[in-house]
């Protein structure tokens, strides 16, 4: 929780302070609209672009502030960048600060910015060849850094990666690797046009190829391997803990050396014991989870499961359909809730952009957490209960509806548990089951919704 705190105070800084921007007076600056803008000449102002497309190969002898779909900087910036869009790509020179916000942000092999850089959005990549004269501040999904950083590195993310060179000090906090990501990773860049096109997984990791001359602190769930010789100063690690409370470096002693045979046996048994201990979280919360639906809404739980069982090519067309419309309705919102700080800010009611911006934060986080947890975990328990009810129907029937009907989602439970825990297979199962669960509940809403209207005007 502090992560996303964090994370989205960082992002509703960068969209304030471009909107002050945006709502000051600009009397002296070119400002230009139109659905593609192509700058091919040089331009000796401020410019003030936003448009569906923006492409600059030219000069600005000024501060370039813009938004819009796409923004591509294959010229030179001779003063600040400030832009938001769904996907922001620098290939030239912005000789001062970049503060950008967005799906998509990249720095190419010949970009160079002169100053700070902060990057608020899903990815930011710098890639090898890019240079950063100071420091770097990043908030978001994730961060690949491949490029030189002349200062610090600050970054509030789920997965980052590091192959180039810092100068300064990096002080990262990472997620926690989720299983269940894997599953929508692959389809994101088909669903989304402003997805970056490398999506790592959560956590952090260090090249071998990095180098890193000051300190490196970093929190994480769990602690990572760091190639010998890329750290020049200290490692700290830190667990996720309030920021009051303060961890203390703790030297690690040294291991004796044991047999190869010993080494082996406790290797084994410690992968025994974290695969267990994934299968017990992975059916405790399917179990918790579980008995709520059940006690809550019963009856919609048995009528999606009814769905699901008379009519799986229409779950799977609208699991499919529904997967579609949240990775477009997200990004959307994004867009939308951008245009309205732009226009605000335009009409000089910058006083707005705060409240405009906080309730489309709260309108995104809630839908993507509710999304979240009903493809996560009420479509697998759908699936259970449905398995479940399978296996019960003819040799035990009676016991269907015992208890709430729990001991049909236990036995489903425990049979998906050990199946999702098989490499490869599990996920796959874990992935048809989300898509079709999607589709049934859908399936189900449109009958208590849509039918009793029609049964009403007849």
């Amino acid at each position: 929780m502090r992560d996303r705190k964090k994370r989205i105070l960082l992002i509703l800084g960068v969209l304030a302070l471009a909107s002050l921007v945006l709502a000051a007076p600009a009397l002296a600056a070119d400002i230009r609209t139109k659905d593609v803008i192509v700058i091919d000449q040089d331009v000796n102002d401020d410019l003030y672009l936003f448009a569906g497309s923006i492409t600059v190969n030219s000069t600005v002898h000024g501060d370039l502030i813009a938004t819009g779909g796409d923004i591509i900087i294959n010229g030179t910036i001779d003063g600040d960048l400030w832009a938001a869009a769904g996907k922001i790509h620098i290939n030239g020179t912005v000789t001062d600060d970049v503060r950008i916000a967005g799906s998509d942000l990249k720095l190419g092999p010949s970009a160079k910015v002169g100053d700070d850089l902060f990057a608020a959005g899903f990815g930011f990549g710098a890639d090898p060849g890019s240079t950063m004269a100071s420091d770097v501040f990043v908030a978001g999904y994730q961060a690949l850094l491949g490029g030189d950083i002349g200062g610090n590195v600050m970054a509030a993310v789920g997965g980052f990666e590091i192959s180039g060179h810092v100068a300064g000090n990096v002080q990262v906090e990472v997620g926690e690797a989720d299983p269940e990501f894997e599953q929508f990773s692959v389809f994101m860049p088909m669903w989304n046009p402003y997805m970056p096109e490398h999506i790592i997984g959560q956590g952090l990791t260090i090249g071998d190829d990095a180098q890193i001359d000051g300190e490196l602190t970093y929190t994480s769930p769990v602690t990572v391997q760091i190639p010998e010789g890329t750290v020049a100063g200290p490692i700290v690690y830190q667990t996720p803990v309030p920021e009051e409370v303060e961890t203390p470096e703790v030297e690690v002693p040294e291991v004796p050396e044991v047999p190869a045979g010993a080494l082996t046996a406790a290797a084994i048994l410690g992968w025994f014991v974290r695969w267990l201990m994934s299968m017990v979280r992975t059916f405790m919360s399917l179990l918790i989870i579980g008995v709520l639906v059940l006690w809550l809404i019963p009856k919609w739980l048995k009528e999606a499961v009814q769905h699901w069982k008379e009519k799986p090519l229409h779950s799977l067309g609208w699991g499919v359909a529904a997967l579609l419309a949240f990775f477009v309705a997200v990004p959307a919102l994004f867009m939308v809730m951008i245009l309205l700080d732009v226009i605000v800010g335009l009409v000089t009611l910058g006083g707005l952009v705060g409240p405009i911006t906080g309730i489309m934060m709260v309108l995104i986080s809630v839908l993507t957490v509710g999304f979240w947890t009903v493809a996560v975990y009420v479509t697998k328990v759908l699936f259970c209960y449905l398995v479940g009810w399978l296996i019960l129907k003819r040799p035990a029937p009676a016991w269907v509806e015992k208890a709430m009907g729990i001991i049909p989602l236990l036995i489903g439970i425990a049979i998906f548990t050990l199946v999702r825990s098989i490499p490869m297979l599990g996920a796959l199962l874990s992935m048809l089951v989300t898509i079709f669960g999607l589709g049934a509940m859908w399936l189900l809403a449109w009958v208590r919704i849509y039918k009793p209207k029609n049964k009403a005007t007849v």
